[in-house]
């Protein structure tokens, strides 16, 4: 086969898996944006990774204090995320697979706090997908 066909076939298939990869990521983002109710507003990150089996993902979060936030989980086709929430010594603050592994708590700091929460996938019939963060502020 010609290289400049090989060229245009991978071309077209990275393009065709590109514009999967982003309907399943939009449809994940939606899903957890109907947990962001009026009562609360988004911080404006997305906090976003892709996971393969027992691979964790971690993403670092201010939390200030006196305000109460709303954290949102979600994955590919409704895949429940184990995640938790560690303080900056690694001390456990949450964990939801306590709740049945919900896909958001909400959770109140007296004082500014710096965070790490980790999210890996439920095992289950998927072994990848992707780990899916939003944290709303309570109004």
């Amino acid at each position: 086969m010609n290289s400049i066909y090989k060229q245009i076939l991978s071309t077209i298939f990275f393009i065709f898996v590109s514009i999967t990869i982003f309907a399943q990521l939009d449809v994940v983002m939606a899903n957890c944006e109907k947990h962001l109710s009026e009562d609360y507003f988004s911080d404006g990150q997305q906090y976003i990774s892709l996971l393969s089996g027992d691979q964790i993902a971690e993403f670092n979060v201010i939390f200030y204090g006196g305000n109460t936030y709303r954290i949102i989980s979600g994955g590919n086709n409704k895949q429940k995320l184990n995640f938790t929430v560690y303080d900056i010594n690694r001390n456990e603050l949450f964990n939801n697979a306590n709740f049945k592994n919900s896909d958001y708590w909400d959770i109140q700091f007296e004082s500014t706090i710096e965070c790490f929460i980790e999210a890996k996938l439920v095992s289950g019939n998927n072994n990848s997908g992707f780990a899916v963060f939003l944290i709303g502020v309570k109004k």
